[in-house]
């Protein structure tokens, strides 16, 4: 089972969907509601028995690769720091609490590289 955890997670995900789609029964929503939910509860399965075979045909050992720029580890704590960002716009400045400390901590990130090892 650890070796297709991911499918599992998919399936997982599609299950959960499948149920939320039961609730929607519950309550009586429209039928383009169902099509369209049901759809993506059908991709979903889809997507899971995909990542399945592609569990099966790949090799057993997980291959570790290497990022090239030293400080691209700085990209995704920036990327949801701008994010951030741009939700205090819509929800406050409240969310600059969260987001200051991302940016800075990209900074650092970009500054000093990513690990110890690349020095």
């Amino acid at each position: 089972m650890k070796r297709h955890l991911p499918a599992a997670v998919v399936a997982g995900w599609g299950l959960l969907n499948g149920v939320l789609l039961a609730v929607l029964a519950v309550y009586g929503e429209s039928a383009m509601v169902y099509w369209l939910w049901g759809g993506v509860v059908l991709v979903l399965e889809l997507a899971a028995l995909a990542v399945l075979s592609s569990s099966r045909t790949a090799p057993d050992q997980h291959v570790r690769y290497h990022v090239p720029d030293r400080g691209a580890g700085a990209v995704p704590p920036a990327a949801i720091g701008l994010l951030l960002v741009a939700l205090c716009f819509v929800y406050g400045r409240w969310l600059l609490f969260v987001a200051v400390p991302l940016l800075v901590l990209a900074v650092a990130l970009a500054a000093r590289g990513t690990t110890a090892r690349e020095r």
